[in-house]
């Protein structure tokens, strides 16, 4: 049954005696009061004015923590957990039940805005936005190489149609020109631009590249778009070829060293290269959860886990339990061992998290970026709002700080993607997307699961209310 459209939030609402922790601060939270109007920040203040509760609703925080909604710039909205496009299609009504109950699934772990890298469907996105309930969403133009990743998983009659923009060495003008593939993306209200260096993986291991002529020519006519420039890249190579290119953000956390992924600890290239990054302050988003999900596969009783049903449909649940929802992970497997699968992915897991921990030192001051990539691929291991959260405790796990955590997730991301002067902090004016937690997210990474409240836009939801039905 479908849920009916929520009510409308008051139109003036002060949130009274919450310990307000908003990153351009710098503190431990301060104990204030933030007044709601429409759908802004309109004051933050020591002081209740003597009418307020004539003249708004009051909602009593004491001994809660306020905190701007958290920002996950790495997801893929398209996307289905464990159904590949075929089944995507071939089963609409478990797609239909996905999609919908999808972007409240982001809001119940406290996402209320989200960037989406590879925009294969603009209706998927407009469904999005229609949503009774949903985050704020922009996105990415996606520039794979003609034939690169992951333009290769599109049958070739259908390439350009689900990657418009891809790109080829070409003339100036040409469709397939970087000039017009950036010119393209921005027309169709793009914010930044994502391309990729990835010579695959599994059977496709030997994928064209980009070289650095197309690269700069990426870099070039998204600096001219005011477009901040994502590369996928998560190897030693990749990365390079990203800091020497001049991109904004590496998409990706350092977990393939070759030629010296046998080495015990983070071999001299990868310090060298994580030392020019940090230099340089390019965005690094390490999505460690991307190989937590896939090693979570293979572990015996994942999906009994109670939180899924947080954030699943019971028609994909199921289906996902099936002998047919094995698919992606008997694919992997090939006939491997359970406990053989985990220890390969992670010792890759273990490679990213000690490049992570080294950029995280806090003499380097590296501009660490949140971002969850969910879901990673054809995989129910990365699910939507939960994947954040589970992203978060690698984070913590592989050494960065509970501050620098938090600064990833709200200001950094926000200026980042130009959307400081909206969100990512309790500032007047700015969007009241707000979360409001039983603990300080600065003590201990389990705060992320205590949301109290939801603001989005002003309108304040229960977590509850955010769950999927059984």
């Amino acid at each position: 049954m479908p849920r009916p459209a929520l009510a409308a939030e008051p139109v003036r609402t002060w949130i009274v005696g919450a310990t307000v922790l908003s990153p351009e601060r710098g503190d431990e939270g301060q104990r204030l009061n933030v007044l709601i109007e429409g759908e802004r920040i309109a004051a933050v203040t020591p002081t209740l004015p003597a009418d307020a509760a004539r003249t708004a609703q009051i909602v009593e925080a004491g001994g809660q923590v306020l905190i701007p909604g958290l920002i996950d710039s790495h997801v893929h909205l398209a996307s289905v957990p464990g159904f590949n496009p075929v089944m995507a299609f071939t089963h609409p009504l478990i797609t239909r039940d996905y999609r919908a109950q999808m972007p409240r699934s982001f809001l119940r772990y406290g996402y209320t805005t989200l960037v989406d890298l590879v925009p294969t469907s603009r209706d998927v996105l407009d469904d999005f936005m229609a949503a009774p309930a949903h985050p704020d969403l922009l996105h990415c133009g996606a520039l794979p190489l003609w034939g690169g990743y992951p333009s290769h998983y599109a049958p070739w009659l259908l390439r350009g149609w689900v990657f418009p923009n891809a790109v080829a060495p070409s003339e100036p003008g040409s469709k397939r020109s970087p000039q017009a593939a950036v010119a393209r993306a921005q027309a169709e209200g793009a914010r930044c631009v994502k391309t990729f260096f990835e010579r695959g993986f599994g059977p496709d291991r030997n994928l064209p590249v980009p070289d650095a002529a197309l690269f700069g020519q990426i870099v070039q006519a998204a600096r001219a778009a005011g477009m901040p420039v994502l590369l996928h890249a998560s190897s030693v190579e990749a990365q390079r070829f990203g800091v020497a290119g001049g991109a904004d953000i590496l998409v990706h956390g350092l977990w393939n060293w070759q030629p010296d992924g046998a080495s015990g600890t983070l071999p001299a290239p990868a310090r060298e290269l994580l030392d020019q990054i940090a230099e340089r302050r390019i965005g690094f988003m390490p999505t460690l959860q991307v190989l937590g999900g896939l090693s979570l596969l293979f572990e015996p009783g994942y999906l009994d886990r109670p939180e899924l049903r947080r954030v699943l449909p019971a028609s994909l649940l199921e289906w996902l339990r099936s002998p047919a929802g094995q698919w992606f992970k008997n694919e992997l497997a090939g006939g491997q061992p359970d406990a053989v699968m985990r220890g390969r992915f992670d010792a890759a897991l273990r490679r990213g998290a000690e490049a992570t921990r080294y950029l995280a030192q806090p003499a380097r001051g590296a501009r660490f970026l949140f971002g969850s990539d969910t879901p990673s691929g054809p995989t129910p291991g990365n699910l939507p709002g939960l994947n954040g959260y589970l992203e978060m405790q690698r984070l913590a796990a592989a050494g960065l700080s509970l501050r620098q955590i938090f600064e990833a997730a709200t200001l950094h991301n926000a200026q980042a993607f130009g959307l400081a002067a909206q969100v990512g902090s309790i500032e007047v004016g700015k969007r009241a997307n707000l979360l409001l937690l039983a603990s300080s997210p600065l003590l201990s990474v389990q705060a992320y699961d205590q949301i109290q409240s939801v603001w989005i836009g002003g309108r304040r939801l229960a977590p509850s209310s955010l769950e999927a039905q059984p």
